[in-house]
């Protein structure tokens, strides 16, 4: 559980998802992106009180974001959400 408590900052998730920075381990996974989607889409749910939701999902121009996002796409969809592709 700590290590997805080290990815929050504020109300953002942060991590490093690519190698290549040395001394910089990879703490995104795309493993871990499956299940922070999965983990909000019962949060959302549980606070909404309804099943069934729809979330928009974006990303910035980052190496990454692709991988991430697609990932996210697949916790949020295992939830039960609607999920629309922003870009």
């Amino acid at each position: 559980m700590d290590k997805y408590f080290r990815l929050q900052n504020g109300s953002d998730v942060r991590g490093v998802a690519l190698e290549g920075v040395e001394g910089e381990p990879v703490t995104l996974t795309e493993d871990i992106a499956r299940t922070i989607g999965h983990a909000f889409s019962q949060w959302l749910e549980k606070r909404m009180g309804k099943s069934g939701l729809k979330v928009a999902v974006g990303h910035d121009s980052r190496l990454s974001s692709e991988a991430i996002k697609t990932a996210v796409f697949q916790g949020l969809e295992k939830g039960g959400c609607a999920v629309f592709d922003c870009g």
